[in-house]
């Protein structure tokens, strides 16, 4: 059996802490590893990403060794950088993050870490080599790292702040959508009377992540940020709710009344607000009956991308807008504990409907599960886009690579990225079969 993978969309885990480290302002990524490392992620992240490289590309730092490192050792080309670095960019902190080369040599981070600190220069770091794992892997490592160091760089104490909220497991770039889903989150966080931390995105930077001991709950989005959300309870006893995946309408009710349990917060209010978002979204609904009918919205459906996002769409999908779910493809790479959680959740969503429930990350494979199944709609990223034509069926972009279409703040999570959602999904429709 080969172990080749076609056009795997995962990446690696230095470029998983590298989306993560673009995401949060004010903090300078200090690459340890060849030039490569840093252009591939440009050119491969970045640029294929709905060309959505937060705030316009942070500036980011590499050591870009050579051969002579390689064979000596890198640590003093990475002591002479972060010193550069420092002297050039303005950064509120520092973080080195390592690829597969200088692993490999063994060069000692933690040390010059060490080094960097008795300077009182700002900084932290993560092995994040390739080998270790892919892009979801080099988040769940680059959140460790935050968790786990800046206390030591703030050496204060930290107390729980009634009300306030840690936001994780939206792997930035890897959900196109992840700044606008985040955004409206916290919007239904604090429509509830609590204070969202979400961590990442314009405005966010260092000190939200100095708070994270402190919130009174953590919400965890996606698998990814259990690991982060079990270390906090274990630091801090810190709770987590974790979600199925991400809410996208209706399920967005579930969510805050899960919170508002947890926190013990006024049931009146939550309602109140429950009613108003879920009254406003019927309405949206009700708008495009007319439309639904006479242009045969309801079709079979292919789904592909990160197990949250595929959760939360196929329930949109199949419970408020009744389309029919034919092939469902999880493109991230969960453990195999998670990988049968997510099924039994799937399952629960789908199981009248025959339907085909896949981990892969191949896009031969995924190509040909698309082929067999036949579906009248798919909605997947770039890379369905062949595919989709030859099957005949009208493609909407929902997931990483979009390298054809520009997302600034939109998103699909909550009721209002639910109407952005009924948007694009009807938009397309009807250009693909116009009103009888």
């Amino acid at each position: 059996m080969s172990n080749h993978i076609d056009g795997s969309r995962n990446s690696c885990a230095l470029h998983g802490a590298l989306q993560l480290i673009e995401a949060v302002e004010g903090v300078v990524p200090v690459i340890h590893s060849n030039a490569g490392c840093g252009m591939q992620h440009f050119l491969g992240v970045n640029r294929a990403n709905a060309f959505g490289s937060p705030f316009g590309g942070p500036p980011v730092s590499s050591s870009n060794i050579g051969e002579k490192h390689v064979v000596f050792g890198g640590s003093s080309r990475l002591r002479e950088q972060l010193k550069n670095s420092i002297k050039v960019v303005d950064g509120d902190l520092f973080f080195i993050v390592t690829g597969c080369s200088t692993e490999m040599v063994g060069d000692d981070i933690p040390a010059m870490t060490k080094e960097g600190r008795d300077q009182a220069f700002p900084v932290i770091y993560a092995n994040t080599p390739g080998f270790r794992g892919g892009v979801h892997h080099g988040y769940q490592l680059a959140v460790r790292a935050l968790v786990e160091q800046l206390p030591d760089l703030l050496k204060e104490t930290q107390s729980p702040i009634d009300g306030l909220v840690n936001v994780l497991g939206i792997v930035p770039q890897q959900d196109p959508f992840w700044a606008g889903n985040l955004e409206e989150i916290g919007r239904l966080l604090k429509g509830i009377g609590l204070e969202p931390n979400l961590l990442l995105g314009y405005g966010r930077g260092v000190d939200g992540w100095h708070r994270v001991p402190e919130a009174s709950l953590n919400i965890v989005v996606s698998t990814w940020g259990e690991a982060a959300a079990s270390l906090l309870e274990e630091r801090y006893g810190t709770p987590f709710l974790r979600l199925d995946g991400l809410p996208v309408g209706f399920a967005s009710g579930w969510m805050l009344r899960a919170v508002g349990d947890r926190l013990g917060l006024d049931a009146g209010r939550t309602e109140k607000f429950i009613h108003d978002e879920e009254t406003r979204l019927r309405r949206h609904l009700a708008s495009l009956a007319d439309a639904y009918f006479r242009a045969g919205f309801q079709r079979e459906f292919a789904l592909v991308g990160e197990s949250a996002q595929v959760v939360g769409l196929s329930e949109f999908l199949t419970r408020t807008l009744g389309l029919l779910p034919r092939t469902l493809i999880i493109t991230d790479d969960p453990a195999e504990a998670e990988k049968a959680s997510l099924e039994q959740v799937l399952a629960d969503l789908v199981e009248e409907f025959g339907t085909e429930v896949l981990f892969s990350e191949d896009q031969s494979e995924i190509a040909g599960l698309l082929r067999s199944g036949r579906a009248g709609l798919v909605l997947g990223s770039a890379l369905e886009a062949q595919i989709a034509e030859e099957i005949g069926a009208p493609l909407l972009r929902v997931s990483f690579p979009l390298g054809d279409r520009v997302v600034i703040d939109r998103g699909y999570a909550g009721y209002r990225g639910a109407a952005t959602f009924l948007e694009e999904l009807g938009s397309l429709l009807l250009a693909t079969a116009p009103l009888r």
